[in-house]
């Protein structure tokens, strides 16, 4: 009994792998290739589109996918983006590799003090106003993109981190990296004919290039920030009735661990 049934057990192994042969020969295969290494695996997947009009199946960039012979359609859905390929044809026992060189890739890696990646909320804006969000994702993910110009927020504790005027390439990855967060300090000092009006003076702070709060600091003896390393912007409001009602100081940048004074003369 034991021998008739290891015998059933192996020529019903050997079916399923004569069933498996001649599957593959009668299946090819469809690599999508995005900038090669750079690209792979890119959240992006690509539909492919039967002949029929049905959506025969998904592969992301560096993978692949075995498909029956014919001619299918490729869909990639970029940020800012849509590509089509056409008369894409699988023969089978072949390989049909998609090359797309004409995009860009985004990746934000975040590094905790273990070495991981904690999965950080990412939201990407169009730079200029009115600084519309134009993706979401998790730190680590790449995402593929068209070639533009875009802020990045990532929701890093405590304030968030941001990049501004992020420049992304076809043909390139971005890739925006933060280890562990050290605030800097920052001290905005505003004046009078060079004497201190901190007293009459109220400072915002905002994230470079945008009308995001950030900080805000009421008329006092100073007017001092602690902040996630990036870039500001500070508005302020003078009160004194002297010198001008309202100035600005862009571009201000913290380093990690930073202690910045900025001096703002409203003469």
């Amino acid at each position: 009994m034991i021998k008739k049934l290891r015998a059933a057990l192996f020529a019903a192994v050997i079916f399923v792998l004569l069933i498996g042969v001649a599957y593959a020969a009668q299946t090819g295969l469809l690599k999508l290739d995005i900038l090669g290494d750079i690209g792979a695996g890119a959240e992006n997947a690509a539909q492919v589109i039967a002949p029929d009009g049905k959506v025969a199946g998904e592969v992301r960039p560096g993978a692949t996918i075995a498909l029956a012979p014919g001619v299918y359609k490729l869909v990639i859905h970029a940020v800012g983006a849509t590509i089509t390929k056409n008369n894409v044809i699988v023969e089978a026992g072949r390989t049909h590799t998609v090359l797309i060189t004409n995009l860009a890739v985004l990746q934000v890696a975040v590094t905790d003090r273990d070495g991981k990646d904690p999965g950080f909320g990412v939201t990407v804006t169009s730079t200029d106003p009115p600084h519309s969000q134009v993706a979401s994702f998790l730190s680590g993910e790449k995402y593929l993109f068209a070639p533009q110009m875009v802020d990045v927020h990532v929701d890093a504790p405590p304030q968030g981190y941001d990049w501004h005027a992020v420049v992304l390439k076809p043909g390139e990855r971005a890739r925006l990296t933060l280890g562990e967060i050290v605030p800097a300090d920052l001290t905005v000092q505003t004046t009078l004919q060079k004497l201190p009006i901190d007293n009459s003076t109220r400072v915002i702070i905002m994230r470079a290039g945008t009308q995001s709060r950030v900080a805000e600091s009421a008329p006092g003896p100073s007017h001092h920030f602690t902040l996630n390393p990036g870039d500001y912007d500070a508005y302020i409001e003078n009160d004194s009735g002297k010198g001008k009602p309202t100035a600005m100081a862009t571009g201000i940048h913290l380093g990690s661990g930073a202690k910045v004074e900025k001096t703002v003369p409203l003469d």
